[in-house]
């Protein structure tokens, strides 16, 4: 019994990460789409649409990356797989690869101006 009990749990908290993922992905092509949108005095630029879409990517990205990640840790939990389930370095990289874009997107609107 408590081994189910630990399972939907464990299922709960997957589903939580994946929506993190969701949300966070969500708000950086959001930020991309005001950026492409915007950035240049509220004129569409191509500094503006690079930026932007550099960003859209990277929040389309995300959401693959996330939904791949709840998928085999779904799987993972499903066979009590418990090495599986580890995160491994994909958040870390994810991080960095967002950090990234956000520089790089900044630079294409600094020198663009």
């Amino acid at each position: 019994m408590h081994d189910g009990v630990d399972r939907v749990r464990d299922h709960l908290a997957n589903e939580r990460t994946q929506l993190a993922w969701l949300r966070t992905s969500a708000n950086v092509v959001v930020v991309g789409l005001a950026v492409a949108r915007f950035a240049d005095g509220g004129k569409v630029t191509a500094a503006s649409l690079v930026a932007g879409g550099l960003l859209i990517v990277v929040g389309a990205v995300g959401v693959a990356y996330g939904t791949v990640r709840y998928r085999r840790v779904t799987r993972a939990i499903n066979r009590g797989d418990s090495e599986g389930i580890s995160a491994a370095n994909g958040p870390t990289i994810a991080a960095g690869v967002l950090l990234g874009a956000v520089l790089v997107s900044t630079l294409v609107l600094l020198l663009s101006a």
